[in-house]
């Protein structure tokens, strides 16, 4: 098997921790909803179709303020909605040697437009990737076929140049099937080990 010629990550679970429910706490605060029905409310397609594109954050607000009896304003839920993440230590210090020593990285992630805002904001290693492929910006999301597509024309790899790092199985198997070189996360320290181990570092 070849080197990669590049390392695509996903975000969330991989690069950036998240927990939605400190976001429920606090939306059950300022809400007429009990907590059950609000992550029940996030369960819903609504989510899927925010971080597919389909709808806009102005969009997400109001559904979600309509649904729950959200009392704040959109400032407030941005803010709620966005402050649920903390670093991945490893798997960041491992991503900026492999920015120190040149090799292309890939930002992949089903996410949304508060997410990514926030993130750029609050860790600045964000900026630093060569190329970004966000499922809410592309109009599609993984596991789908298509939203890979873009990150090969993107990055102008394919196949076993391209190095994968994701936490969910249905998305590997994805990069799988079109040979990417794959790691399912469930330890960083351990990706971060294997992914070394393929680079030969």
């Amino acid at each position: 098997m070849n080197q990669p010629r590049v390392v695509v990550f996903d975000l969330g679970k991989v690069l950036v921790d998240f927990d939605y429910g400190i976001a429920i706490r606090r939306f059950a605060k300022r809400s007429e909803a009990d907590m059950d029905q609000i992550q029940r409310l996030l369960d819903s397609p609504i989510q899927i179709e925010y971080e597919s594109g389909k709808i806009s954050t102005d969009e997400f607000f109001l559904s979600i303020r309509e649904g729950a009896g959200f009392l704040g304003d959109r400032g407030e839920f941005v803010q709620i909605f966005a402050d649920i993440f903390s670093p991945m230590r490893s798997m960041i210090a491992f991503f900026e040697r492999l920015n120190s020593v040149g090799v292309p990285t890939c930002v992949f992630s089903n996410t949304n437009e508060i997410a990514t805002r926030h993130i750029r904001g609050q860790f600045s290693f964000y900026s630093r990737f060569n190329w970004y492929v966000l499922s809410y910006e592309e109009g599609c999301m993984k596991p789908d076929e298509a939203i890979y597509n873009i990150v090969e024309r993107r990055t102008g790899e394919s196949g076993d140049a391209i190095l994968y790092i994701d936490d969910r199985p249905e998305n590997i198997e994805t990069g799988r099937s079109m040979g990417w070189q794959s790691i399912l996360q469930e330890n960083e320290t351990v990706s971060v080990a294997e992914a070394e181990r393929l680079l030969r570092f």
